[in-house]
């Protein structure tokens, strides 16, 4: 039993040590969650009842279907360098001060799919969470973003320099 103890209170120690030490770590992380910074980036969908998260197979369907409007939402350098054929470009900073006009025509029950770089990139949610409010109602977010269109091999198209499209059904 004294055994038994010991080793609880070793173990609990190590794990309060543990704790310490990733705060000590990230504490410059915890104060920016703390001051509120990362709101924008958590979802809710009761929110957003329009916007759902889809799968690279899913997104795929929509592409090749022509089920959907693709919108990308990297900055404009990065759409030029190359993006889904057929999609919009509408960089999520720029579209928080202003609905882009090819945006703006777009019917708001038209299915969207929202793509940004991938990974840990924010900008398709937030995207999406301004589409939602301006009131389209099918907007479905593909999380895999422009590195994992291009790590399956999937089709992608480059814009010229100063390209700005006014329009666009989704596909090429």
């Amino acid at each position: 039993m004294n055994e038994t103890g010991r080793a609880l209170r070793q173990a609990l120690a190590l794990g309060a040590i543990s704790v310490l030490v990733a705060a000590a770590v990230h504490a410059p992380l915890i104060k920016r969650f703390a001051r509120g910074e990362f709101r924008e980036t958590f979802f809710e969908a009761a929110a957003h009842p329009g916007i759902r998260m889809i799968t690279l197979e899913e997104g795929e369907d929509l592409w090749r279907t022509g089920g959907a409007v693709f919108i990308d939402a990297r900055k404009e350098a990065e759409f030029r360098e190359g993006h889904v054929p057929g999609a919009l470009s509408a960089p999520a900073a720029r579209a928080e001060k202003a609905m882009p006009q090819a945006l703006q025509a777009l019917a708001r029950d038209r299915a969207l799919v929202i793509y940004c770089e991938g990974g840990d990139c924010q900008s398709s949610l937030l995207l999406a969470k301004r589409l939602s409010q301006d009131g389209f109602k099918d907007i479905r977010v593909y999380t895999g973003g422009w590195a994992g269109w291009t790590a399956a091999g999937l089709p992608m198209e480059k814009a010229e320099a100063g390209m700005n499209r006014e329009k666009g059904d989704g596909q090429a």
